[in-house]
Parts: structure tokens; sequence; C-alpha cells
């Protein structure tokens, strides 16, 4: 009587953009905001700020140095645009630089 229709599977990759380069913007944005949370911290006590806030930072340039070797990965990769690649691999570059400027202050 009714027709069953089949639903087409919907996946949530795309070939406009690599997988390796979401992962690189997520660790970089991720990087980028826990140095923002350690600027915030670090203002709202006057330098005197706890432990952890050293971890946060010891954690962002780990996640930026391992989002700058996924956006190497995907450099290579034949799907996505240029364009995307390079701005995942500056996000974390930006990111490592922070961390070592406020590692050198």
């Amino acid at each position: 009587m009714f027709k069953q229709r089949r639903r087409k599977p919907y996946y949530f990759t795309d070939d406009s953009v690599a997988s390796d380069t979401v992962i690189s913007f997520c660790m970089g944005g991720l990087a980028l905001l826990f140095e923002l949370i350690a600027v915030i911290a670090s203002v709202k006590t006057a330098g005197h700020v706890p432990g952890i806030i050293g971890v946060m930072l010891l954690s962002a340039l780990i996640l930026s140095v391992v989002g700058f070797i996924f956006a190497r990965f995907s450099l290579k990769s034949q799907k996505g645009s240029l364009g995307s690649k390079r701005t995942s691999a500056l996000v974390c570059i930006l990111g490592f630089v922070i961390v070592l400027v406020f590692l050198i202050l």
C-alpha cells in the first residue's frame, strides 16, 4: 500500500575540506582558547595564577604542535582547497608563537 523510501545515508565528511584540515583547525582553536583563558585568569588575579594555568599553556603548546603536524598532512591530501589548509597551519603557528611569547615573558 505505502511504498517505503530508502533514505540515503548522510555523511558528515565532504570532499571540499580534508579531514586533517578540520582536525588541525579544532586543535589550533582549542590552543587559542586555552591561551585566552590564561590571559583572562592572569588579568583577573593580577598575575598570581594557579598552577592549572601553566598546565593549560603546556597543553596549548602540545595542541598547536600536533595541529601543525595534521596541517602538514592535509597539505599532501588531494581533498579541499589550499587556502583552508594554509589557514589551519597559520592558526596552529599563531598558537605556538603565543605560547612561546608567554614562556619567554
